[in-house]
């Protein structure tokens, strides 16, 4: 499968009168770790969105492998679709299904219907749903209902529901919000470890600075719309910081 290389140029995102982005110059190359930090209302959901091309640019380009994302065809746009992974703060685990199910779902989307519609009484694909919930350490409960597990599992289950695509860029959303820190440093962990494994793209949206900067290349830092730090991780000082959260509470 071709990595992904996007690139954004003079991007902005309006929702009604109000700016969530603002001319963001940006490119982000196939394998990098990259963590998205910033203060809540500063466009990094909103950025995420973009890149996965689930939400349009109100002005500027968005461009995956030098293709336009406003001059793909449907076909095109769920193919990129496709090669995303989502995890997300809500993880959206659905308590009374399967781990399994749970799992399985990351897939289809690529599935024909008719695949998709026996899905519902046929566990397809078990050796592989096996393999993936071996990977995050939850092999011995594939076939358990999702709320028997505890927070960090779930995190878990939502971590291998977004690798059972064969993603090329995984999102991360928040991914840790709910968790208490000891079990959202594993999930990071987690994250940036199987993102090498399959030298995927990582992008990790999150308020928790200090449990992700040492884990990836570079940070990306968004403030009232704009892309206001850059740079690798190692080079990113406490005065960045400093500047990025000025009068927020966020930081952590």
């Amino acid at each position: 499968m071709k990595p992904s290389k996007i690139s954004l140029s003079g991007v902005g995102r309006i929702w009604g009168t109000r700016v969530a982005l603002s001319d963001i110059d940006l490119t982000i190359e196939s394998g990098e770790r990259i963590a998205l930090i910033g203060p809540s209302g500063s466009g990094k959901t909103t950025l995420l969105r973009l890149l996965m091309a689930s939400l349009r640019a109100s002005r500027g380009s968005v461009c995956v492998n030098g293709i336009s994302v406003a001059e793909m065809t449907p076909s095109q746009i769920r193919e990129h679709r496709r090669r995303c992974g989502l995890v997300d703060q809500g993880m959206q685990v659905i308590p009374r299904m399967t781990v399994h199910d749970n799992v399985i779902a990351g897939r289809v989307a690529s599935w024909p219907w008719w695949k998709t519609l026996a899905s519902s009484v046929v566990a397809f694909d078990r050796n592989d749903v096996h393999a993936l919930l071996a990977d995050v350490g939850l092999q011995d409960r594939q076939w358990d209902l999702a709320d028997e597990l505890s927070g960090g599992q779930k995190q878990r289950v939502s971590i291998a529901r977004a690798l059972a695509g064969e993603p090329m860029l995984i999102l991360a959303d928040e991914p840790t919000a709910a968790l208490d820190p000891t079990t959202a440093s594993e999930g990071i962990d987690l994250l940036v470890k199987e993102s090498e494994k399959r030298r995927a793209t990582l992008i990790i949206s999150t308020h928790r600075v200090t449990h992700v900067i040492d884990s990836v290349d570079r940070v990306l830092g968004l403030r009232e719309g704009k892309l206001v730090l850059d740079k690798p991780s190692a080079d990113t000082k406490p005065s960045d910081l400093d500047m990025l959260y000025a009068g927020s509470t966020e930081r952590a």
